[in-house]
């Protein structure tokens, strides 16, 4: 009896290390077809990337910032920038006089905090890249500076024209609380990802990406100044504006953390 038993503890022990092996070895066909590549050894890497994104020459979609040339892309950000300064002069010149200081002074935020972030991606991100977002299969090759610059120029020309005609960012009233606890979640999420920027870069080029960060929180609080104004302090309309606000450089931290990533990864294999 004594031995059928053993015999019975090893067979089942026989049987679970098979499963184990066995899964294992699932788990390693799946990873290889997957091909996520992990950092070397030594390497300090915060999160694994497909193959397909590391390597740059690796086939994927071409963003529009990609595909244009410089001097398609110069002409492009020229007309941007020109609009700009039409939209703003013909807002600026429909306001009262508080309104004008507010908005010259949210304008001023807003210009230091365009320059700042060019100053800061014209380091490393004024050539294209591979970014990834975490599908494998939905890396591009994009430019990290090109699109910031043209979606926060394209950002403010919208508002600006938006606001001349009446029109604002809108929430329902029943919702506002929500929104308002949504927005502080969303700000500080922003910190973070904005943290994490720095965190995969280099020491170097650290300053100059923390200060373009410093610089947006900066306009954040000018530009909900000016909305509380031609807004008669309506909370819903300062909730929702500055939401949007947020939403839209979520977007696109979210670019620039995948832009760090390829410069430290790509460097690292």
């Amino acid at each position: 009896m004594k031995i059928q038993i053993q015999n019975y503890i090893y067979y089942n022990k026989k049987q679970i290390f098979t499963i184990f092996f066995l899964l294992l070895f699932i788990l390693f066909l799946i990873y290889e077809n997957t091909g996520t590549v992990f950092a070397a050894e030594g390497k300090n890497i915060t999160q694994n990337w497909a193959a397909a994104a590391v390597f740059y020459h690796t086939a994927a979609e071409e963003t529009e910032t990609f595909r244009m040339t410089e001097e398609e892309f110069l002409t492009y950000k020229t007309n941007l920038e020109s609009r700009l300064v039409f939209a703003y002069s013909i807002y600026y010149n429909s306001l009262n006089t508080p309104e004008q200081a507010a908005l010259e002074a949210s304008q001023k935020a807003w210009l230091d905090c365009y320059y700042s972030y060019m100053d800061a991606l014209r380091q490393r991100w004024i050539n294209p890249v591979k970014i990834y977002f975490g599908v494998t299969g939905k890396e591009r090759r994009t430019n990290v500076y090109r699109e910031f610059v043209m979606l926060f120029l394209t950002n403010r020309i919208t508002d600006l024209e938006e606001w001349n005609a009446g029109s604002y960012a809108k929430i329902e009233t029943d919702f506002t609380p929500e929104k308002v606890d949504e927005l502080e979640q969303k700000k500080e999420q922003l910190q973070v990802d904005m943290g994490l920027c720095l965190y995969v870069i280099q020491e170097e080029y650290r300053p100059k990406i923390k200060e373009a960060h410093r610089t947006f929180f900066t306009f954040l609080e000018s530009n909900e100044k000016f909305i509380s104004l031609i807004s008669n302090n309506n909370e819903t309309i300062i909730t929702a504006e500055e939401l949007l606000q947020v939403q839209r450089m979520d977007y696109l931290t979210g670019v620039q953390y995948q832009g760090c990533r390829f410069f430290r990864r790509e460097r690292e294999e």
